[in-house]
Parts: structure tokens; C-alpha cells; sequence
């Protein structure tokens, strides 16, 4: 299959910009130009649900699975606890992903962590589609740009805003109780 038309069509996205489409008119467009199999992973993506079986996904979930062990221990090395229960194997090892995790628990403010968790992520999904840049990979790196972009986007409204004001409230408050 060709995707040349679908990826001409991208519009450019960078990470902590507001998405440039809503992934229900993106997954509309794309309705009628993929087959149905690439549409399942473009689903999946958008929706952050595991699937594998192509090399993008079974490497994507490898790596995400590395973040989230990083990510395990670091908040044990801050409680003072063990983190083995909470660890999943996985192929690979990436050094940058350990050096990211490191770098946002830096940050003393749970948002800012987040974002720059979801900056690795982003990160990741570029990584992953430079082998494929004209294959169904960098389709797949944009649905999961997307999602992390609409993820943010909906803590910019009055709601949102709200939300994560308390969500970081409560944080510093259980982390202060428990360092």
C-alpha cells in the first residue's frame, strides 16, 4: 500500500502546540484511503490501547513499557519502597528513555513531570517512524502525537484547568505526607 497521499496530508504537529485536527475528523479522512487492518492500529493508537504485530507497535510498546518501569522506580526511590511488583519485562533498553524519565522527576511540579513524560512519548513515536518514513509508521506517530495533543489540549479549558489545579494540589499534598 502507498501511503504517500496520507502522509502528504499531515499537517505538522510539534509537541505543547494544540492539535491540529480532532482525531475524530482525522480517523473520518482516513475512513476511505486505509485499509481496514491499518485503520485498526490507527484506532488503537488514537485510543492508547496495546496492540501488536507490526514491528512499529511490538517496538513502541517495548519502549513504553521501559518508560513506565522508569517511571515505577523512580516514584519507589521517592517513597522509599520497591518497585519489583510494579516492573514488566520487555525487549530493548534505551538509555534516553531511563536519561528522560530521570530529567522530568526533577521537576517538583506533578505537571510539569507529566509533560515531560509525554515529551519522551513524543519522542519515541519520531524515533520509531525514521525507518518507515514513507510505511504506515509515521501514520501511527501521528495518531500518538495526537492524542498527546488533544490530552493537553483539554487541560487548557476552564474545566481542565480546574482539574489538574486540584489533581496537583492533591499530589504535593501525598507527596509531602509520604517523602
Amino acid at each position: 500500500m502507498s501511503y504517500h497521499y496520507v502522509l502528504a496530508s499531515l499537517p505538522m504537529m510539534f509537541f505543547g502546540d494544540p492539535p491540529p485536527i480532532r482525531s475524530v475528523e482525522w480517523r473520518r479522512q482516513l475512513q476511505n484511503v486505509l485499509p481496514e487492518q491499518d485503520l485498526t492500529w490507527v484506532d488503537a493508537f488514537l485510543e492508547g490501547r496495546l496492540i501488536q504485530g507490526c514491528r512499529f507497535a511490538d517496538e513502541w510498546w517495548a519502549r513504553e513499557t521501559q518508560l513506565r518501569n522508569a517511571i515505577a522506580l523512580a516514584r519507589a526511590a521517592r517513597l522509599g519502597t520497591e518497585a519489583r511488583s510494579y516492573r514488566h519485562e520487555h525487549p530493548g533498553f534505551d538509555m534516553q528513555i531511563e536519561d528522560a524519565v530521570t530529567n522530568a522527576f526533577t521537576k517538583d511540579n506533578p505537571l510539569e513531570r507529566a509533560r515531560e513524560l509525554d515529551r519522551c512519548r513524543w519522542h519515541i513515536a519520531d524515533d520509531l517512524a525514521r525507518p518507515e518514513p514513507f510505511g504506515l509508521a509515521p501514520i501511527l506517530a501521528f495518531a500518538i502525537h495526537l492524542r498527546i495533543a488533544e490530552y493537553w489540549a483539554s487541560l487548557q479549558d476552564e474545566d481542565g484547568q480546574k482539574a489538574v489545579e486540584q489533581f496537583v494540589s492533591a499530589h504535593a499534598r501525598w507527596e509531602n505526607t509520604h517523602a
